[in-house]
């Protein structure tokens, strides 16, 4: 059985506002792509002694999953110098090939949390720090069980984790939720369940206050694929779940965690909502259309539209991009909410980098 997630990217999608031609949309920058000519769904980024981080991943190397592709997983770690720069690949690797963490990022680290790779879902939780022009790895203690698709933020010093499943066959979704304080000792505490049903593949965030989710995957009680318009925000200090407005329509995967801007406002970007009924290669792409959550009036409002290009070649299992993307994680950095890489259409992946720079505010919404 294929995993959860190639299943859902080859069935799901948001009908796009324009087709064709390139969606103009003034106000994206584009970054150096990765140096890998297919990209990685699933991967982590953060920020280290200035230096945009990425790596870990899964893809489609060699051809597409209708054309009997196999799916690989990434250890590979790459950094950014600066948004002009080209990106670095380094020699160290992460200490296992691994994909779809529950990743959050502090000032000072990048936490790694369970994910998946060909032994399936993972326990290990890893603290990534720089160390020189190097990286050091500290494991922290493990989750109690498995954990792939999962969400994560750190808040008050406390690193948050919700949703996901615990192997990626499974007809169910953790509405599970648990916290690691970062400063010793290290002991996971689980905290209250969330409100609704569980969720996989959704997206987190923190305003500063507290813990955030927005959509993903549900599963209905005959064990079919549910999309999520649900949001919710956890207190820490009163370990309570508060349920939020539902979200305009379902988002299922979109960039991760989700940046906070200049405005307070929460951004999702990328993902999707709907069903798509067609054959995996005829996948039309995810949502193009950004969404705003306005934490202090706790309303929905649209944001900027993604660039779209058009598909070059429906049998690669890479994309030069940009499209709107699936599974890919997020930064703040210099000035710009930069989302890395991610899925573009039903198991095809993309080396583009985007940028939303901060100073754009509401100006480029459509």
């Amino acid at each position: 059985m294929k995993t959860a997630l190639l299943i859902l990217s080859t069935m799901t999608v948001i009908t796009p506002s324009t087709s064709g031609a390139e969606v103009a949309s003034r106000d994206w920058k584009l970054l150096a792509p990765l140096p890998d000519p297919v990209g990685f769904g699933g991967m982590f980024a953060g920020v280290l002694g200035g230096r945009l981080v990425a790596g870990g991943g899964s893809q489609f190397r060699e051809k597409p999953v209708w054309l009997q592709g196999t799916k690989s997983y990434s250890d590979r770690i790459f950094t950014l110098s600066s948004p002009d720069a080209k990106w670095q690949v380094h020699a160290e690797r992460l200490p296992e090939k691994n994909s779809h963490f529950a990743a959050a990022a502090s000032s000072e680290a990048i936490y790694l949390v369970g994910g998946l790779n060909a032994d399936g879902g993972q326990q290990a939780c890893w603290e990534l720090r720089a160390r020189g022009d190097g990286f050091a790895f500290n494991r922290l203690p493990d989750l109690p069980s498995p954990l792939c698709y999962g969400a994560a933020a750190i808040v008050g010093g406390r690193l948050f984790v919700a949703g996901g499943q615990r192997q990626p066959t499974d007809k169910a979704a953790s509405a599970e939720a648990f916290s690691l304080e970062l400063g010793a000792p290290h002991v996971w505490r689980r905290e209250p369940n969330l409100p609704g049903p569980g969720v996989f593949v959704a997206s987190a965030a923190t305003e500063g206050s507290g813990f955030f989710l927005f959509g993903g995957m549900a599963f209905d009680a005959e064990g079919k694929f549910s999309p999520s318009s649900k949001g919710y925000r956890f207190d820490p200090a009163a370990r309570r779940w508060e349920q939020l407005p539902d979200l305009p329509e379902p988002r299922v995967g979109a960039a991760t965690p989700c940046p906070v801007l200049p405005d307070g406002k929460i951004f999702l970007i990328g993902g999707y909502a709907a069903v798509f009924p067609g054959a995996p290669r005829e996948h039309p792409g995810f949502s193009a259309q950004t969404l705003r959550y306005d934490v202090a009036q706790r309303r929905w409002e649209n944001g900027p539209v993604l660039p779209r290009a058009s598909v070059p070649d429906r049998d690669s299992p890479g994309d030069a991009g940009p499209g709107p993307m699936l599974a890919a994680p997020c930064a703040l950095w210099e000035n710009l909410a930069v989302v890395v890489s991610g899925e573009v259409r039903a198991s095809t992946r993309t080396p583009a980098v985007i940028a939303w720079p901060l100073a754009a505010g509401l100006d480029g919404a459509r």
